[in-house]
């Protein structure tokens, strides 16, 4: 049988960190700290954003047959009708958000840039990448100096 306990008797949790004998001072120096980056956008980016038109979704409708037939999946269709609706006119305001803002950098700055929350205690992604091809060899072994050698 489960016990029934006013408001005043009921416990509150304490911090899950704290219980396991972690002090919250050291816990703060755990986390990372982030630096904000300025980048440029790149050019194509920009293109996209600025020549991107808003469309309407007045068009799209539930057809008369498909009432008739299957009144259910009409009430779906329409659901969804509605639901597409909405997503488009998010993205249509976030767009035109987006635009007004680029055309404002672009009259007063002449480029692009955006703002990149970094980790401090990471230097350069790209440095780890030393681009070109990286081919895959099975049975094949690299040394140090340049030489292969064939495991099988």
């Amino acid at each position: 049988m489960a016990s029934i306990t006013s408001s005043s008797e009921k416990e509150v949790p304490a911090d899950p960190q704290v219980e396991a004998g972690r002090n919250p001072a050291e816990m703060k120096a755990e986390i990372k700290k982030k630096k904000k980056v300025v980048v440029q956008v790149p050019d194509h980016d920009v293109k996209y954003v600025l020549a991107f038109k808003p469309r309407t979704m007045d068009g799209l409708k539930v057809p008369d047959i498909l009432v008739r037939k299957d009144p259910e999946l009409a009430a779906s269709w329409y659901n969804m009708l509605a639901d597409m609706a909405l997503s488009a006119e998010m993205n249509n305001e976030t767009m035109l958000e987006r635009q007004r803002d680029y055309r404002h950098q672009l009259r007063t700055k002449g480029m692009v840039t955006s703002e990149l929350l970094v980790d401090d205690d990471e230097d350069d992604t790209t440095a780890a990448f030393s681009g070109g091809r990286r081919r895959h060899r099975p049975g094949v072994m690299k040394k140090q100096d340049g030489q292969t050698r064939k495991l099988n």
